[in-house]
């Protein structure tokens, strides 16, 4: 017989999350997500952090451009290394499992801890690409939001990409819809190259486009009629999780079974400027397809 004390221990649970969690990535391992499994358990004072909380996520400011001496005697303006907060607000997701499901992954799998534990860093990641995608174009300065008719092109992505001016530096990603994604295959040079570089499919690779790589996520909003697709520097945004989830076991009296229910708070947050960098690390392109 299968019981709670003999299968599902919350100790050996937490632990085998906390192994898968150690290499999790975001948003197709590019770098545009700085992934942290350091979010304090608890605040400044003391309480246990919730979803709906509001914590501020620290990164340093910058010392600016170099000074230059016109004469012998000029002398350097110091500047100061500032540590800088962004407030946001700490979310919670979750899964619970039945003891039933438990006994058949016992049944096909050597270690059913384990491969929970892989399912749920999988669920984590995609719970993270969907809470960044979101994130990234929240309240995104009006300059770099590029509206077009049509689809997007070639020209369409360079008009795009230069609205950051001459902080172009580190453009590591784009995710488009799988309409737009589509449409973006179909492009060809005047001797009928496809713009679209695709690797081979075996390779891990993504596409690129205009030298970018570029993923296909279905979590891009559509609405109004509209596609929008992001470009994303490197380091644009962050993504801040619980290391140690929280696993509780307990008896549902309604289906006469045991549950296990796992819990994770995170934060999705875009940076209000890039390292080096003026301006955020996203820039929205709104097209028809």
């Amino acid at each position: 017989m299968i019981t709670r004390s003999n299968l599902i221990i919350p100790e050996l649970l937490v632990e085998a999350i906390q192994g898968q969690y150690a290499g999790m990535t975001a948003l197709w391992g590019t770098g545009a997500a700085i992934v942290s499994p350091t979010l304090p358990a608890s605040g400044p004072s003391g309480a246990k952090i919730r979803g709906g909380d509001k914590i501020k996520i620290p990164y340093f400011g910058t010392i600016g451009e170099m000074d230059v001496l016109v004469t012998e005697n000029d002398a350097l303006t110091p500047a100061s290394l500032t540590m800088s907060s962004e407030e946001v607000t700490v979310k919670h997701a979750g899964k619970a499992v039945e003891i039933s499901d438990w006994a058949q992954m016992a049944a096909q799998y050597a270690d059913p801890y384990q491969e929970f534990a892989r399912q749920m860093m999988i669920a984590a990641m995609r719970l993270g690409d969907q809470a960044l995608i979101d994130a990234a174009a929240l309240a995104l300065p009006g300059g770099l939001v590029s509206t077009i008719s049509g689809n997007v092109t070639y020209d369409a992505l360079v008009d795009a990409r230069m609205l950051w001016n001459d902080e172009q530096a580190n453009i590591v990603l784009m995710t488009v819809h799988s309409v737009v994604y589509k449409n973006m295959l179909k492009l060809k040079d005047t001797t009928g190259r496809p713009l679209l570089v695709t690797p081979t499919q075996e390779s891990t690779e993504l596409a690129r486009f205009c030298g970018i790589p570029v993923s296909v996520s279905d979590r891009n909003t559509f609405s109004g009629g509209k596609y929008r697709s992001k470009i994303v520097k490197r380091g644009a945004l962050a993504f801040w999780f619980s290391k140690e989830p929280v696993v509780d076991t307990d008896k549902d009296i309604l289906t006469d079974s045991e549950v296990a229910a796992v819990h994770m708070y995170y934060v999705a947050h875009r940076y209000a400027r890039t390292p080096g960098a003026t301006q955020p690390g996203v820039v929205e392109i709104v097209s028809d397809g």
